[in-house]
């Protein structure tokens, strides 16, 4: 892992580790992981950290046990800025490049697999790398008439909470989906 990946790793959930990695070997930046199925979660969060093939992460412990409560057969993770870093300050300089194919991975998935809503999940964001990928992702969805759903209450900046957020809980199941206006 690069020093500015958490050495803090857990395990997947029995049964939850990936079918699905872009890119398949380890990189300093990862467009999508996850365990597809007929009917996956997509969770978009803020930015990876250390979930790989082998070992997960606490937000990727999270938005499976979502999945769970949701009844999907699987869950895949997204972030508005490919970049790995466990503390987003870490971050190199801004690449475009590397945000355009983030998007461009995002949109493959999303079109091959007929996805129709995904759960926005990325909390308020502080630097422009994540800003920037998070209006890209967000134009993309729209394009293709693509729902953002989240649970509880946005943050004061009108953003959907990060799951590892505990300032309220949230109630999850399909009865308490909000969807956000973008």
């Amino acid at each position: 892992m690069n020093n500015k990946v958490t050495e803090r790793i857990v395990e997947y959930p029995e049964g939850q580790e990936p079918n699905l990695i872009i890119p398949e070997e380890y990189k300093a930046y990862r467009y999508v992981i996850g365990k597809t199925g007929n009917n996956p979660l997509v969770a978009i969060c803020m930015n990876p950290s250390a979930a790989r093939d082998n070992t997960s992460d606490s937000t990727v412990n999270r938005i499976i046990k979502i999945s769970k409560k949701l009844n999907n057969d699987g869950w895949i993770v997204v972030n508005t800025y490919p970049e790995r870093a466990t503390d987003a300050e870490n971050m190199d300089v801004f690449n475009e490049d590397l945000m355009s194919m983030n998007v461009e991975e995002i949109e493959k998935f999303i079109v091959n697999k007929n996805i129709k809503e995904v759960y926005g999940a990325w909390g308020d964001l502080k630097f422009q790398h994540l800003k920037k990928g998070k209006a890209a992702i967000l134009n993309m969805l729209k394009k293709h008439k693509v729902k953002v759903f989240y649970f509880g209450s946005l943050t004061n900046l009108g953003n959907p909470r990060h799951p590892m957020q505990t300032q309220e809980k949230q109630q999850i199941s399909e009865d308490e989906k909000k969807f956000m206006d973008f």
